[in-house]
């Protein structure tokens, strides 16, 4: 691997040399720029789609890219499975207990989602049947984008309670991971509630992102849980989890506030507005249990802050 690559290079670089031989050529035939790639999706029948920072494009099978359906390489059976006994080094069953919750990762932290027949038996997702789609979605750090909001979140020397929200896409997991990695690097203790390996992108229960040497993961477990099981283990500082909502996430924030953890956390929502009126998120706002609200956009150039919002909704 060349010195000279980005790490969004390297990262999906990586990738795409894990791809079998036949997709990899294809996507390598491209000529689209290593760090542009985002994701790769497979659908049997359909045609093979790659997600760029100008969007997505359908790629023919010597790589170029092609308005029409018809015109594109059409995935496979075959694709499908041979992409999985790869990135799965040859052993899917090992997997079983990811597949069941729609995804798994692989080393590098890169994830790939997965869909297709459930088998479920009293509301439970047993096993994943005839996966017939996929999305790769490639791994990448975005070392200090959030370097401004880092330096905005102190008041007279602590770090307020901050939720980071925005819609699907707009850069919270990543801003919300690169903020833990700066304040782990500053000397605080950090517990990572991380129920869909999205922060940490753990392989193993090893992080593959780089959260900081004083940074706690709790892989795997859904948030409420896991964010309990730091409080009570490893005596966190801050306490940080992507994408709450549950009514159980909310007892937790709130058992964490009332601890003096301060707490980090995202959440979907396009404006303040939206947020407020979330029947979960709204009792927090109700509580100004959060003091600073962090809205991100998504521009060409990728994404950023918005607007910072105090605990009255008051932008700063």
């Amino acid at each position: 691997m060349s010195k000279s690559l980005s790490e969004r290079e390297e990262y999906a670089v990586k990738i795409v040399q894990m791809l079998p031989e036949g997709l990899r050529e294809i996507v390598m035939s491209s000529g689209i720029p290593e760090a542009e790639l985002r994701e790769i999706r497979l659908r049997v029948g359909r045609g093979l789609i790659i997600e760029t920072a100008d969007g997505e494009k359908l790629l023919a099978k010597n790589g170029r890219s092609v308005r029409l359906e018809t015109e594109a390489y059409r995935v496979t059976k075959e694709d499908i499975k041979t992409v999985l006994e790869l990135f799965t080094g040859y052993s899917v069953y090992a997997f079983e207990e990811e597949l069941r919750q729609g995804y798994f990762t692989v080393e590098g932290g890169h994830r790939i989602g997965v869909a297709g027949r459930a088998v479920t038996e009293n509301g439970r997702v047993l096993r994943m049947n005839y996966i017939s789609f996929l999305n790769i979605r490639i791994a990448h750090e975005c070392r200090n984008c959030s370097r401004e909001l880092y330096n905005r979140l102190y008041g007279e020397n602590r770090l307020y309670h901050t939720m980071i929200f925005a819609p699907a896409g707009c850069g919270k997991t990543t801003f919300l991971r690169d903020l833990i990695r700066l304040l782990s690097e500053s000397g605080t203790r950090v517990g990572v509630a991380d129920e869909r390996s999205e922060l940490a992108a753990s392989h193993h229960g090893i992080p593959q992102h780089d959260l900081g040497g004083r940074t706690d993961v709790m892989d795997g477990c859904p948030k409420a849980e896991a964010m309990q099981m730091l409080l009570r283990s490893m005596t966190p500082q801050v306490l940080a989890a992507d994408e709450i909502g549950l009514p159980e996430d909310v007892l937790a924030i709130r058992a964490a506030a009332g601890s003096g953890c301060k707490v980090l956390a995202s959440a979907h929502g396009g404006t303040l507005s939206e947020i407020q009126k979330n029947p979960m998120l709204r009792e927090l706002w109700e509580e100004r249990r959060f003091e600073r609200y962090v809205r991100l956009e998504k521009s060409k150039k990728g994404f950023g802050i918005k607007a910072i919002y105090d605990a009255e909704g008051v932008e700063l």
